[in-house]
C-alpha cells in the first residue's frame, strides 16, 4: 500500500505481453490492467491490515502486524527473484542506495499505518493521493525541474482538495489526518531520490531490499511490546502478504508494458476500493466533503499528468 505512488527505475519486467500469447490484447489496456490490478491488492493488504488491528484496538500491534507479514512477504519476493535469475544478494545488501530508499519507505510505513488504525479506510487513500501532486512541487523546490504556472495551479488545487477532505471546521478525527499527509511527503522524498540512483536495478531487486528494510525497521519496534498472534492471525497475515507482493509486481508490471501518462490516471482505482472495503469491512461512510475533496485532488492530478504528457516529462 504505501507503494501505491511509487516511481521506480526499472529495465527487466516480471510480466510481458509475450508472456499472453494468446491472448489478444494491446500493451496499453494490459498495462491498465495490470495498474488496476495493483492497486486492489495494495487496497486489500491493507485491508487485512486494519482488521488485524482492530482485534486488539492498540497502536503498538501495528509493529509486530507489519514485521510479521513483511516476514511473509521478503518469501513471496524472494521466490520471483529466484524465478527471474535476479537474486544477487551481494548487489542488493552492499547498496547504500536500497538501504536509504528502504528506511524513507519504512517511515512512510510508519506514517501511513498510523492513519489507517486511526481513520476511516477511505480518507487514508484521499490523502495519499496527494503523493504526485507534493513530488511535482518538490522537484521544483529541491531539484530545479521547470514547473510553470498549470502545474502550479494544480497543485494549489490539490491543496484545496486536502483542506475540504480535513474539514478543518469540523475536524471529526482531530489532527490523525497529519499522519496520511506525513506519508504523502515521505512518498514523495522516496520518489525523489529513486529517480537519482547512480545505478540500474532489476525492480525485484528494489522491492527485496525496501520490503527487507521495513521489515527490520519495525522488527526493532515490536521489542517495545510483545503481542499473542492466534493462528488465524497469522494465516491472515501471510494472505496479506501475497496481496502485498503482488502489488509491487503489478507495479512493475504497469510501468514496463504501457506509457505511465496512460495508466496513471487509473491509479486513482485505489480510492474506490479504500469506499467499497471502508463500507463492508469497517461500516465506514465516506462524508460529502471527503467525495468533494477526493474529487478536487484527483482533478488536480490528471492535470498535472496531463501537462507532464504534454511538455514530455512523462510518455
Amino acid at each position: 500500500m504505501v507503494s501505491n505512488f511509487c516511481i521506480l527505475s526499472i529495465k527487466k519486467p516480471v510480466f510481458t505481453p509475450e508472456m499472453f500469447p494468446k491472448v489478444k490484447i494491446n500493451n496499453e489496456l494490459l498495462g491498465i490492467l495490470y495498474m488496476l490490478l495493483c492497486q486492489f491488492s495494495f487496497a486489500t493488504n491493507d485491508a487485512f491490515v486494519k482488521n488485524i488491528y482492530q482485534h486488539f484496538n492498540e497502536i503498538f500491534v501495528l509493529n509486530q502486524i507489519i514485521f510479521i507479514r513483511g516476514i511473509f512477504t521478503l518469501f513471496f519476493i524472494l521466490l520471483f527473484l529466484y524465478i527471474k535469475k535476479q537474486l544477487d544478494f551481494k548487489l542488493i545488501f552492499s547498496s547504500t542506495e536500497l538501504k536509504i530508499r528502504g528506511l524513507l519507505e519504512s517511515l512512510a510505513a510508519l506514517f501511513f499505518f498510523i492513519g489507517i488504525a486511526l481513520l476511516p479506510f477511505a480518507k487514508v487513500y484521499i490523502l495519499l493521493s496527494m503523493a504526485p501532486i507534493i513530488l511535482t512541487a518538490f522537484g521544483a523546490i529541491f531539484l530545479n525541474e521547470k514547473v510553470r504556472w498549470r502545474r502550479w495551479s494544480a497543485v494549489i488545487l490539490g491543496f484545496v482538495g486536502v483542506v475540504v477532505v480535513v474539514n478543518p471546521g469540523k475536524l471529526e478525527f482531530g489532527y490523525y489526518f497529519i499522519f496520511p499527509i506525513l506519508a504523502a511527503i515521505m512518498l514523495s522524498i522516496r520518489d525523489m531520490y529513486t529517480k537519482n540512483f547512480k545505478k540500474d536495478y532489476h525492480s525485484l531487486q528494489i522491492a527485496f531490499m525496501t520490503c527487507f528494510v521495513v521489515t527490520i525497521f519495525f522488527g526493532l519496534l515490536t521489542f517495545y511490546k510483545f503481542y499473542y498472534f492466534t493462528l488465524k492471525d497469522i494465516f491472515i497475515l501471510f494472505i496479506s502478504a501475497f496481496f502485498l507482493a503482488m502489488g509491487y509486481i503489478f507495479s512493475i508490471a504497469t510501468i514496463k508494458v504501457a506509457l505511465v501518462s496512460v495508466t496513471s490516471t487509473f491509479r486513482y482505482s485505489v480510492i474506490l476500493w479504500g469506499i467499497v472495503y471502508g463500507y463492508f469491512l469497517f461500516d465506514e461512510v465516506p462524508s460529502t466533503s471527503s467525495y468533494i475533496g477526493a474529487l478536487i485532488i484527483i482533478i488536480s492530478g490528471l492535470i498535472i499528468i496531463s501537462r507532464q504528457k504534454q511538455i514530455g516529462v512523462i510518455k
